[in-house]
């Protein structure tokens, strides 16, 4: 998809959501409800024990998941929940006949501009939590912990887009966007939280503690190398892109 495609696409999201002005703002107020809301399962699990994070922390956390799942929820869940339509309904052939990309056309084409406010009160929430937990980090860290948030949205990204490709090879594929918005949901706690395997899992295969977690160990100063994550990321582009190959070869469409 070409940078000139995306702003046609956005452009028209936008239009559409001034046209359904009142169900928007509903949207946006909804949006930004659910992770302020999302806020005190953690301060109780964080006061509770297990974990030597304090309140402000945990609000950082909750605010950067906050702005990493605004624009995941804007930019790409839209379409990946659309996917089991594409495929069973036949509307991937309006995408397949399409002069671009067609996987990136399918993964970006629908957008939700409404997502955006949880941006705005996310990184509210990063400013408030910060000043509160006395964390003043140099650009350099803040830079570092940015490359974070972006591998862990690329990264999930990349997991829900081949766990929804899974209905070019199942009669049903409905559930999957439900698991894979759980599974998410373990990126707005501490990593520090887990243990073992879980957080080796939310580090790797379900990269859900890179979205949040790890760029704000990174802004305290705990910093993780990031040499090992970006040929990983690239890892996984390469494999969703086999998977998409292989899973459209196998498409029949709705008119043959």
């Amino acid at each position: 998809m070409t940078p000139r495609l995306f702003w046609a696409c956005l452009k028209q999201a936008i239009r559409r959501d001034l046209q359904f002005r009142s169900q928007t703002a509903i949207n946006a107020f909804s949006s930004i409800g659910d992770l302020v809301l999302g806020v005190v399962p953690v301060l109780i699990l964080t006061g509770a024990g297990g974990t030597d994070w304090t309140g402000p922390l945990a609000v950082v956390v909750v605010g950067i998941f906050g702005i990493s799942t605004g624009l995941m929820d804007c930019f790409v869940r839209p379409n990946l929940a659309k996917m089991h339509a594409y495929v069973r309904q036949g509307d991937l052939d309006l995408i397949l006949i399409r002069p671009v990309d067609a996987q990136l056309f399918a993964t970006l084409r629908w957008m939700e501009p409404a997502e955006l406010g949880r941006v705005l009160s996310g990184a509210a929430m990063v400013a408030v939590g910060l000043h509160v937990a006395d964390v003043r980090p140099g650009l350099g860290l803040v830079l570092q912990a940015a490359a974070w948030a972006a591998i862990g949205f690329a990264g999930f990204s990349l997991l829900w887009a081949n766990l929804a490709y899974s209905a070019f090879w199942f009669e049903s594929a409905d559930p999957v966007n439900e698991i894979a918005s759980q599974l998410r949901e373990a990126g707005k706690y501490p990593i520090s939280y887990f243990t073992g395997a879980a957080r080796l899992v939310l580090m790797t295969l379900v990269p859900a503690g890179l979205v949040a977690a790890v760029p704000v160990e990174t802004l305290t100063g705990d910093a993780s190398p990031l040499l090992l994550a970006i040929p990983a990321l690239a890892a996984g582009v390469l494999l969703t892109k086999l998977h998409w190959q292989l899973a459209s070869r196998r498409y029949s469409s709705a008119s043959s």
